[in-house]
């Protein structure tokens, strides 16, 4: 919206009242622009806001006030204060000096009312044990999880060691049966590769859930922790 709108809609919604009080309140708001310039109407507009209020609040103050010339002014300085300009009276002149500064007002937020500040305080309150006693049981669940999964890394490993240390005895009883008994000397040896088979294949599960896994897991549960608590930081 610019002036020319913002004073087209003003004077269709002053047709209820007299010609010469709409003809006074029109000049009146035309000298405000003209007085803010061109570079500033829509800082004025802004601070005027919507033509439908600011005629509502003129026709009301003017039929509250009276028919006098002074009461009209005053009327529509109203208008004006509403709207976060602040007019002065020229007590000397038995006018209205211009001494707005065409700055649109800043509504300042409200706060909450105190019952539903009482009311937050009480609900954490009553609801801290549970929220405590849940937070336990994530973290206590967190902690087995933790300890379920380097035991079954210890585990891995061990069942690596005792596969070699049997597949190594194995052989070493296979070449002690090779003379006295090759086919038992050959089966022990089969044995022996068996082991070692699972002894490889336990090796690589173990590299890959200490060298892989684990610093995956904790990357990505850092990770976590940044975007949440960075989040937060850049909110307060």
């Amino acid at each position: 919206m610019n002036r020319t709108e913002f004073m087209r809609q003003l004077e269709n919604l002053l047709q209820n009242i007299s010609p010469e009080e709409r003809a006074e309140a029109l000049q009146y708001y035309n000298d405000y622009f003209d007085d803010a310039g061109a570079e500033k109407e829509q800082e004025v507009l802004e601070a005027l806001g919507d033509p439908i209020k600011v005629a509502e609040n003129i026709k009301q103050d003017i039929y509250a006030s009276g028919n006098g010339d002074d009461s009209k002014t005053i009327a529509w300085d109203k208008a004006l204060v509403e709207y976060g300009q602040q007019p002065q009276r020229n007590f000397n002149e038995n006018s209205w000096a211009d001494t707005t500064d065409y700055t649109p007002s800043v509504q300042k937020k409200e706060g909450l009312p105190t019952w539903v500040i009482i009311l937050i305080v009480l609900a954490c309150v009553c609801l801290a044990p549970a929220f405590l006693g849940v937070g336990a049981g994530v973290l206590g669940t967190l902690f087995c999880i933790l300890i379920a999964w380097f035991a079954c890394i210890f585990a891995f490993g061990l069942t690596v060691v005792v596969m070699f240390a049997v597949a190594v005895g194995l052989v070493i009883a296979a070449v002690l049966c090779l003379g006295t008994s090759p086919l038992v000397s050959l089966a022990v040896f089969a044995v022996a590769l068996i082991c070692l088979g699972v002894g490889i294949l336990f090796m690589m599960l173990t590299v890959a859930m200490a060298g892989i896994a684990t610093p995956a897991i904790f990357k990505g549960i850092a990770a976590l922790f940044r975007k949440i608590f960075g989040k937060r930081e850049v909110g307060e």
